[in-house]
């Protein structure tokens, strides 16, 4: 059973700015009104909304300057009461992530590097935070999987 938490279309980083706190109110609603209490402490939950921004922060950057007028689509849900299912897609022409994965991986040998490079952590974190992250083929779409049970 899929129950829909939300899908919403986003034109710039400042709307998806002012509609989060909307999306973390849809989190908490989502992760406390499963028949039970979530496993996940909320430190967290605080890193899986840290994933979120990141998924759609990087759609921005990826779609800005590529297409006349950039767009990023937040859809989620809860899957079979299990799992909580995050897909970030943006209308840019996407990206390799696995490069950006292998450049944060030698970044990471170079931990002066690493704390003030500008870019990789983002996928990083997602990698971090989430159980699951699947790319599609273009790289413009990520969905995000977490295990709430």
């Amino acid at each position: 059973m899929r129950q829909k938490l939300m899908r919403k279309t986003f034109h710039s980083a400042q709307e998806y700015r002012h509609e989060r706190e909307q999306l973390h109110q849809c989190l908490q609603k989502a992760l406390g009104n499963r028949g039970g209490e979530t496993t996940l402490s909320e430190n967290e939950v605080t890193m899986l909304e840290v994933a979120l921004n990141e998924a759609v922060n990087n759609g921005f950057k990826y779609a800005q300057g590529k297409v006349s007028a950039p767009a990023v689509t937040l859809s989620m849900y809860v899957l079979h009461s299990k799992f909580l299912v995050i897909r970030v897609k943006d209308n840019g022409s996407g990206f390799r992530a696995d490069q950006v994965m292998a450049k944060a991986s030698a970044l990471e040998e170079d931990e002066e590097e690493w704390e003030w490079g500008e870019s990789g952590r983002g996928i990083y974190i997602m990698e971090a935070v989430m159980d699951e992250v699947r790319y599609n083929a273009k790289g413009n779409s990520v969905v995000l999987l977490k295990t709430l049970a």
